[in-house]
């Protein structure tokens, strides 16, 4: 078949034969035959085989020949109008067009979903919008900021606007308890879509803040790309419309000229006319379809609108109902129901509150605020109702008196606990500062109970017994004041509990919160006073215990800063209340008093070390001191709880602080080397974690270690206690090192093993470099003033950050402890110099040891004198006391022989002596046992090896033996070094001098 026209001409001949041909003949099938072929798509066997085979069933296929043949011709006339029509009618659009009318319907998809709080819906619409905008390849501006359509920028702005809108609701919900909250799922979601549009929209920053400073530009430039999409589909629509117009055309005059063909065609003709005719009807049925749903829509809306002759009509007809409840309320009559039977929700309101009787008498009020109570913890507990309802009965309370409101704002309070979360979690600061509004309400209330109570006559003790009986009534003053005292106690807690949990000690979370202490402490301090004047101890014992945690670790230029700003805020009759006092340590004192008259041992042991913390932080070590040791906190903390014991290292540590600020080396060394000797003052401080790959923690210790931890504007700086420690080390180790040198047989043993250990370590190093901590300053220090080069050691610790953070409460303060350690430095290099040098000069003249350590000559004149008071050296001053003359005492070898044998016989008295006592069990051995290991009681000795005490670490002749519980060493000892080994070489003649004799007399 060449073209159409030959198809259609081929078509009516082959129906032509059908008819003409009879019924039955070949001649008929072979044409229907062909027909179905040339229709169908047949092949020539295949038309073989069906001619074959329809041979047995001749007029069904000539009817079926007939049918295919009118089937095909409709169509053919059909679809070659329409294509014609749409050949030229067809526009031709630009993909950049597609693409903008792409985004524009997806940014209509886009507002659906975020009607419908779809989130991942609308994550993936925004990442699609995206990937559209990027295959536009929309030249960038001329700074370089990408450009985009501004329905694009509009949509993502709203976007925007809508998360974050959802974001800070969603929060609200959230701390107020209430339902609203998303689920899990839709909460990731949600977080997953507010990511997303956060770091997509920077990309587009430029444009959003255009779009939010002149948004009516935006608005002109999309309604211009709207209208030149609108008019690309005003053109798409009209073509479509004439193609179905002309296609209607065709069909219609198809229709009717094949009407006079037969009678047949005149049948099918007619059915093909009503199908044409029942679709244009259906076309315009719908369009009036339409406009009905829309008349009906905009009926529906006008029925909510509200016109003033409609809201005038609705105030007289309120006006008249309240007339009517208030006639059935003054009848005694009950409220009457609705026409329909059903009230309104605010029916049932009006007539929940007539419920509520006028007045409540006192057994009837607490009933019902148990029962509004007992709502709590329940399913579908919403604690906004629950206040309304409380607030509600307050009303009713007030006129019952100061107790019964102080019951219901108990009730309240208690509710606001209930959303504090866990252990591990701290209470949310929007409900902790409603419970504290709460709070303060209640202390008004509590102080008028109380002089109701005294004004009837009652005494203390009576008061007090009011809560004896069991059955007594729940709104009696001692119980509401109990109460009352405990909640303030709780919310000290959960505000040291969120200052104790949060991550960014130095973002501005923190900072709020932190300031919330303040409010707290206003409230304290009330407490305190209304306790104070009614001389309650018990209460004001545990108000004064709050009150010294919350300023004990404060020096006084920050106390006196807090109580300066509650001043200024402050009412006129509680101004003279917030002066801070001039001696503190005194006002401490005061509530430490108040603490001790309660006989709780706990809070005692607690309020003694607050106030020996609070001595040492102000530099008053001695009291602090006696005040630590008269008590015997030490072992009375070792006896309570964990928490009792980090505060007793806190006390130890700034102790030690105070004695370095005050130029007490020897103290401040025996405090910090508890601290941080072990290298664990962090964990022992409970400022947080020290991980050791010799120390497993279940999760249950870690949690527990957690719990302990302090918040950070109460820690101690621990650089500065490092630092403190090794300066303290150096000054007592390096003259010790040098008198050790001299005199192995040295009392004084090892001072510092710290120091020792790190000394040992920078030996052992091939190269040295400059020091890059304050530890090994502090190293380097040590090495030059073993030298006795004291300028090099100065210099060494010169710029260390302790200076500036040694003295919290006067910064300044750090130059002055700064000098004072440097004379301190200068001093011990002179005794190191001295026991150094000693053996090889025979005179020092006291004008070069003055201008050698740069100290002055009555200072080194009582230097030289108390080392040789103790021994340390063996000099005398000539007359005049400039010059000191050192006295070289060598024995001769009959006296060695007898020192040699004095010792071996001492030593051989006490192996005879610990054999006995390992037998016996006595003198240190009754402890034991039979277990063995490699640490012993007693330092000093070597490494010796045994199963029981014998042999570990014991002085006398098992130093550096290996033995077996019975002390059964390798070799004998050597013989002890009296400090002769630095004797001249000409004094082994046997020649003693002068002054041997009288040393060892």
């Amino acid at each position: 078949v060449g073209s159409r026209e030959n198809s259609v001409c081929l078509t009516d001949l082959a129906c032509l034969h059908t008819r003409l041909a009879p019924r039955g003949s070949a001649k008929a099938l072979h044409f229907a035959a062909m027909n179905s072929r040339l229709w169908a798509g047949g092949s020539d066997s295949e038309s073989d085989s069906d001619s074959s085979d329809s041979s047995d069933s001749a007029p069904a296929a000539a009817a079926a020949a007939t049918a295919t043949a009118r089937g095909a011709r409709r169509w053919a006339e059909a679809s070659s109008d329409e294509e014609d029509e749409v050949e030229q009618k067809r526009t031709v659009r630009s993909a950049t067009d597609k693409k903008y009318d792409l985004v524009k319907s997806k940014i209509k998809v886009l507002v659906t979903h975020m009607k419908t709080t779809d989130f991942s819906t609308v994550t993936s619409d925004y990442e699609e919008m995206i990937r559209i905008l990027e295959k536009l390849k929309v030249p960038p501006q001329e700074d370089g900021t990408p450009d985009a359509p501004a329905m694009f920028v509009k949509a993502i702005c709203n976007l925007e606007t809508y998360v974050e809108e959802h974001f800070a609701a969603q929060k609200e919900a959230k701390a107020a308890g209430n339902k609203g909250a998303l689920t899990e799922s839709k909460a990731r979601a949600f977080n997953t879509l507010r990511a997303k549009v956060r770091k997509g929209n920077k990309i587009f920053e430029t444009k959003i803040n255009s779009y939010k400073e002149h948004p009516s530009e935006f608005e002109s430039e999309s309604e211009e790309e709207l209208a030149k999409g609108s008019d690309n589909s005003d053109s798409e629509s009209a073509a479509s419309s004439g193609s179905s117009s002309s296609s209607s055309s065709s069909s219609s005059g198809s229709s009717s000229g094949s009407g006079s063909d037969s009678d047949s065609d005149s049948d099918s003709n007619s059915g093909s006319g009503s199908d044409s005719d029942t679709y244009s009807s259906g076309s315009n049925s719908g369009s009036e379809g339409e406009a009905d749903a829309d008349v009906a829509r905009e009926r529906k809306m006008l029925r909510w609108l509200i016109t003033p002759e409609a809201k005038a009509k609705r105030d007289a007809k309120g006006k008249l109902d309240k007339d009517k409840i208030a006639e059935d309320k003054k009848e005694g009559k009950k409220p009457r129901p609705s026409k329909a039977g059903k009230s309104t929700g605010r029916e049932v309101e009006s007539s929940g509150r007539d419920k509520e009787p006028d007045e409540y008498d006192a057994e009837e009020l607490v009933k019902k605020v148990t029962e509004i109570a007992q709502s709590r913890g329940r399913r579908g507990f919403d604690r906004k109702t629950y206040v309304e309802k409380m607030m509600t009965m307050m009303l009713h309370a007030e006129k019952q008196g100061p107790r019964h409101v102080l019951y219901i704002y108990a009730s309240m309070v208690s509710a606001d606990f209930d959303n504090t979360g866990s252990v591990h979690n701290a209470m949310n600061m929007i409900l902790w500062n409603a419970a504290l509004d709460k709070v303060n309400n209640m202390l008004p209330l509590l102080i008028a109970s109380y002089k109701d109570l005294r004004d009837k006559g009652m005494t203390f003790k009576q008061i007090e017994a009011l809560d004896d009986d069991e059955n007594s009534d729940p709104t009696n003053h001692k119980r509401q004041q109990d109460l009352f005292i405990a909640v303030a106690e709780k919310l000290d807690d959960e505000l040291y509990k969120a200052l104790q949990f949060i991550s960014d000690v130095y973002g501005t979370e923190y900072q709020e919160i932190l300031a919330n202490s303040s409010k707290f402490l206003v409230l304290l301090k009330r407490m305190f006073h209304f306790f104070e004047d009614t001389q309650q101890e018990q209460a004001l014992g545990a108000v004064s215990l709050r009150l010294m945690e919350q300023m004990y670790y404060k020096p006084d230029i920050l106390n006196k800063a807090v109580y300066d700003s509650i001043h200024h805020t402050a009412p006129e009759a509680e101004k003279p209340s917030w002066v801070w006092p001039e001696n503190s340590t005194g006002f401490m004192a005061t509530l430490c008093k108040y603490v001790h008259a309660t006989g709780n041992v706990h809070s005692q042991r607690r309020a003694l070390l607050c106030q020996v913390f609070h001595l040492a932080l102000h530099d008053h070590f001695q009291k602090a001191r006696d005040l630590l040791h008269l008590t015997n906190l030490e072992e009375k903390s070792r006896e309570s709880d964990i928490n009792m014991q980090i505060l007793y290292n806190r006390c130890l540590a700034q102790m030690g602080l105070c004695a370095f600020r005050l130029g007490k080396v020897q103290d401040a060394h025996n405090c910090l080397m508890d601290v941080c000797m072990h290298g664990k003052n962090r964990e022992l401080l409970a400022q947080g974690l020290s991980f050791s790959r010799f120390q497993d923690r279940t999760p249950e210790q870690e949690r527990a270690e957690r719990l302990r931890q302090l918040p950070y504007h109460m820690h101690i700086n621990l650089e500065v206690l490092d630092s403190a420690h090794h300066l303290c080390a150096m000054l007592l180790e390096v003259p010790n090192l040098a008198l050790q040198a001299i005199d192995p047989t040295s009392k004084r043993g090892i001072i510092s093993k710290v120091l020792r250990r790190a000394l040992d370590h920078h030996d052992k190093q091939v190269f040295v470099g400059p020091p890059e901590n304050n530890k090994e300053a502090v190293v380097s220090a040590a090495k030059a003033l073993q030298k006795g080069d004291w300028t090099s050691a100065c210099e060494a610790v010169d710029d260390l950050k302790l200076w500036d953070h040694i003295d919290v409460g006067n910064p300044s303060n750090g130059q002055k402890v700064k000098e004072m350690i440097k004379e301190k430095m200068k001093t011990e290099a002179l005794r190191t110099y001295l026991f150094v040098y000693a053996s090889i000069y025979d005179a020092f003249q006291l004008d070069q040891l003055v201008g050698m350590f740069d100290l002055p000559p009555k200072h080194v004149h009582s230097v030289v004198s108390k080392m040789m008071i103790k021994e340390e050296i063996t000099a005398f001053w000539d007359e005049s006391s400039k010059y000191l003359l050192m006295q070289h005492s060598e024995p001769t070898p009959l006296q060695r022989l007898a020192l040699t044998l004095a010792d071996r016989a001492a030593q051989t008295v006490e192996n005879n002596e610990r054999l006995v006592d390992h037998k016996m069990g006595g003198y240190g051995f009754k402890e034991a046992g039979g277990g063995g290991g490699k640490g012993g009681r007693w330092e000093g000795g070597g490494g010796g090896k045994g199963k029981g005490r014998l042999g570990v670490g014991l002085p006398g002749a098992f130093d550096g033996g290996k033995g077996k519980s019975k002390g059964k060493g390798k070799g004998a000892r050597p013989a002890q070094n009296r400090g002769w080994e630095n004797a001249r070489a000409g004094a082994i003649s046997g020649r003693a001098q002068a002054g041997w004799g009288d040393r060892r007399s």
